[in-house]
């Protein structure tokens, strides 16, 4: 039988594991022998115990009574640790199971065996590989009383700069375990084992990105010589990963059609996507307010809510590579499903530019109508200036015009919503920049984010960690909690028992209720509106329904969201400083610095390729922009006549 193992109070195996946890405390018997996985299995009940993980059956008298039997079995595992010395340490190591080895160091360190056991005792442990560095460097403790032990084993191997990457670097969400190194560990030091690993066979391509992109801190820090290492020896690994590699492609195929049957229509072959869009349409709407429009019902550059659909949605998984990727600290969360939505979208905007050019329709003469006439005659705000780059220039030219224009179109939006109108001259006398944050919303509590106190609500009814989901019947299995109950009419009785406590959780916290037995929504409104802060982390307050208003701001008032005011949400303010700067994200393009700065390399100022590419995303970031700030003037009327 498995034995148990405690990780953490939300855990999968909590339900599976109680039953054993009950019946190991309650028959314990220290008179007979007990070998060290036996007495780790015992520590790990307790844990249970301590952490109050109980099934909802279990009486009062019944869990203190397990609480008393916990006590008896700490004595004793306190007892055993106890008799642990150097003749006999390295004999019981060598059978420690290997879910428990974290377990038995995390003891040592409690028994204070560290008073008992030599660095010579402890190096030769090390030496067997019976612990990993990266467990001893889990312990504090360790670290700083085998200090030179742990140092020497640290340097030995090249791969163990891993373990630097993993504390320093990568997000620490990705990486939950905290983990310490000696003191005396130099800057040389660690700047030889980068070196080495580098150059050693055991190079993982991940990390070597981590090495490329690295923002340096006080922590940790690369040269740039290492960044040059790191690129072309992660180069050269993918080129001899992939050269016999024929690999899964997948294809984007995106085709006009006179006459079609749909203004957009999608069309899945295998592994062959085919966006098929009806060409009569776009070429009988070239009127400037449409062309702008099929940004929105055409290309999908903003959804329903308003928010805009190339945002990354953390929630949001569509392969196992989203998992297990690297990710640091300060890298914008690159996953499949934003690298899809990208490049539909980047494909859209190339096809349509194209388009209106053989249409005689200039894109850029289009954004320059919307600032100067549609904003003037829809909304009386005069004065908006936004040049155009000319047509005759290059593509790296316009790139390097366009970025200033789109900061001084923000700039200006910001001085409207301040003080109603657009003051050039005082403008042209500040000296601060504009941060993507800073730029204001006319409206009030435009956009609603949830708060945590969420986080369980969220993980009970939308992630797929739980087991909720799961009742044995393949023709009801599902994901998450929310599709079971979205998809099925299920009866309480169908649940395990192992499941109760989190269902119960569920009916004390108010978000279902049982009718005659089956599951049904306590409040559908609300579970519409955690569904959307779920899966894509704000909602635009006034494009939804009276009903939906309401309800969110009864959930205001119990303190379970928060309202925020500004031109972008949070998720885009991340979009736009991915892309552009590199304040924030060390893994982006950064535009506007590259091209502000001078710093594009020879294969950029000499292929226009790569320019026009740029300039592209350029341009569909300024569309995006010009799309928002037409909303939040759309959405301040509405607003004002309904308060009228």
């Amino acid at each position: 039988m498995k034995r148990v193992k405690f990780f953490s109070t939300p855990d999968l195996a909590v339900g599976n594991y109680l039953n054993r946890v009950e019946k190991i405390i309650l028959n314990f018997n220290e008179n007979i022998e007990h070998a060290i996985n036996d007495v780790l299995e015992l520590y790990n009940c307790t844990l249970y115990i301590d952490n109050k993980v109980f099934f909802t059956q279990w009486t009062d008298e019944h869990k203190e009574k397990l609480k008393a039997r916990c006590k008896i079995i700490k004595g004793f595992i306190a007892r055993y640790f106890s008799s642990i010395n150097e003749m006999n340490i390295e004999l019981i190591v060598e059978t420690l199971h290997w879910q428990y080895k974290e377990d038995f160091l995390k003891l040592f360190v409690q028994y204070h065996l560290n008073e008992r056991i030599d660095e010579k005792i402890f190096a030769n442990i090390l030496t067997k590989n019976l612990f990993s560095i990266t467990q001893v460097c889990q312990q504090p403790q360790l670290v700083k009383h085998y200090e030179i032990v742990v140092k020497h084993s640290l340097l030995e191997r090249p791969s163990n700069a891993e373990l630097l990457f993993d504390k320093y670097i990568i997000d620490s969400r990705a990486n939950k375990k905290q983990l310490y190194f000696p003191k005396s560990l130099t800057k040389d030091e660690v700047n030889v084992l980068i070196t080495n690993y580098i150059d050693s066979q055991e190079a993982n391509t991940n990390y070597l990105q981590l090495i490329i992109n690295n923002h340096n801190t006080k922590e940790f820090s690369v040269t740039d010589e290492h960044r040059w290492k790191a690129k072309k020896r992660k180069e050269s690994i993918e080129k001899e990963l992939f050269s016999n590699s024929a690999g899964v492609s997948f294809e984007y195929n995106f085709v006009f059609k006179k006459d079609a049957p749909e203004l957009v229509q999608h069309k899945l072959d295998g592994t062959v996507l085919e966006i098929v869009y009806d060409q009569t349409y776009l070429e009988q709407e070239l009127e400037f307010e449409n062309i702008l429009n099929n940004f929105i019902w055409i290309f999908e550059f903003i959804d329903s809510n308003g928010r805009i659909n190339f945002v990354n949605n953390i929630s949001t998984r569509t392969s196992i590579f989203d998992v297990i990727q690297l990710k640091a600290k300060r890298d914008y969360p690159v996953n499949e499903a934003f690298k899809i939505s990208e490049t539909l979208t980047d494909a859209s905007m190339a096809l349509y530019y194209s388009f209106l050019k053989k249409q005689n329709v200039r894109l850029e003469d289009v954004l320059e109508w919307f600032f100067k006439v549609y904003l003037k005659e829809d909304f009386a705000v005069s004065n908006y200036v936004f040049t155009a780059p000319s047509e005759g220039s290059s593509y790296r030219e316009k790139c390097r015009d366009i970025l200033p224009e789109i900061e001084y179109v923000l700039q200006q939006f910001k001085c409207y919503v301040d003080y109603g109108e657009i003051n050039h001259e005082m403008l042209a006398l500040s000296s601060s920049g504009l941060t993507f944050n800073q730029v204001p919303s006319i409206i009030k509590n435009k956009y609603i984010y949830k708060k945590d106190i969420l986080n369980p609500i969220f993980y009970h009814l939308f992630s797929d960690q739980t087991l909720l989901g799961y009742l044995e019947n393949p023709e009801k299995d599902s994901a998450t909690f929310y599709d079971l109950l979205v998809k099925h009419k299920v009866h309480i009785d169908e649940f395990k028992d192992y499941q109760r406590t989190e269902l119960q959780y569920l009916i004390d916290s108010n978000y279902i209720s049982i009718n005659n037995g089956f599951l049904m929504w306590k409040n559908p409104a609300r579970i519409k509106i955690l569904y959307e802060l779920y899966h894509y982390n704000v909602i635009s307050m006034y494009r939804l329904s009276d009903r939906l208003q309401a309800e969110v701001k009864l959930m205001h008032q119990e303190n379970l969201v928060v309202f925020e005011s500004s031109l972008f949400s949070k998720s885009e303010q991340d979009l736009f400083d991915y892309y552009l700067n590199n304040s924030k994200f060390q893994n982006g393009p950064q535009l506007r610095n590259k091209y502000a700065h001078g710093r594009l390399g020879n294969v950029a100022n000499s292929n226009e390729d790569i320019n026009y590419k740029n300039y592209l995303l350029i341009l569909k970031l300024l569309i995006t922009i010009v799309i928002k700030i037409n909303e939040d003037f759309c959405l301040y009327e509405k607003v004002s006549h309904s308060k009228i």
